[in-house]
């Protein structure tokens, strides 16, 4: 073999033989991806039962993979592939790859930084204590809420996401005190968000913020702000996805609510039902 080339550990072979297999096997195969170790100290009937297949799908599964029996399967989940030779150095240290990395990195770093797990904590409760969760972003932070709000439903929370101002404003004025709304905006200066947020404070809504600046109109507005990293501090010379803060500490509030075992087990549900819809044969 090439010294070029990388021996393909039998995780990867899972991976890329994903779309061929069966639904059964599938099942299997996401254990083996998520928790290998875990599965390396299983036995065949153990990791059957844990997944809900039969032994003989465990079986049809490892030889797919290229494995002789279960035993020797474990024996290459537990070897890693083989380093990747060095890639040869070039007149420019950073590639474009590395650059991004690093300015990721950067944003992750001080988004942790800012993040407070008390609120974190907070916010979740407050989802799921509400009898309505909306989520208010616009533009970029449309998006983002948007994403956010499939991720509710799919625990089986009402959760509906306002993307349009006119019906930012319809909403805000028949919420409830039983209701939250969940403000994303970097700026915490958005004019239709802010506004919203507040006709909605006064009907005696929960208001909570997910911006980058605590001295921001839609933080004075809300109940609780999540402060995460504003990009542009570290450089706004790049076409680079502004709400990568925002979806790290939505990604946070999410684990903290899959928590809850009604929550995962919908959650499990739905990934399940996708799943197989889209790997359908």
């Amino acid at each position: 073999m090439s010294r070029g080339l990388k021996i393909m550990s039998i995780i990867q072979k899972v991976e890329a033989q994903y779309p061929d297999l069966s639904r059964q096997e599938r099942k299997v195969a996401l254990r083996v991806m998520q928790a290998p170790e875990q599965v390396q100290q299983m036995t065949i009937s153990s990791l059957a039962k844990a997944v809900k297949v039969s032994n003989a799908t465990v079986t049809r599964f490892v030889k797919k993979i290229g494995c002789r029996d279960f035993y020797s399967f474990k024996i290459a989940l537990s070897q890693p592939a083989e380093p990747q030779a060095p890639i040869a150095a070039t007149t420019n240290q950073n590639t474009t790859a590395d650059e991004v990395y690093d300015f990721y990195s950067k944003v992750l770093s001080g988004t942790q930084e800012r993040l407070d797990m008390d609120k974190i904590t907070a916010t979740a409760k407050a989802i799921s204590s509400a009898r309505r969760v909306y989520l208010f972003g616009l533009g970029s932070s449309g998006y983002t809420a948007n994403e956010m709000t499939q991720r509710l439903l799919r625990m089986e929370i009402a959760a509906f996401c306002m993307t349009d101002t006119h019906i930012m404003f319809i909403t805000s004025s028949i919420i409830t005190a039983d209701d939250i709304v969940i403000a994303i905006s970097l700026s915490g200066k958005t004019t239709d968000i802010n506004e919203s947020v507040a006709i909605a404070k006064e009907k005696g809504a929960k208001i909570i913020a997910i911006t980058a600046f605590e001295n921001s109109k839609l933080a004075e507005i809300s109940d609780i702000t999540v402060l995460v990293k504003n990009s542009s501090f570290i450089d706004n010379t790049r076409f680079i996805n502004s709400q990568f803060a925002i979806t790290y500490a939505l990604d946070i509030i999410t684990t903290v609510l899959l928590k809850n075992d009604d929550y995962r087990h919908n959650m499990d549900q739905t990934i399940e039902m996708i799943t197989n819809r889209k790997l359908e044969k």
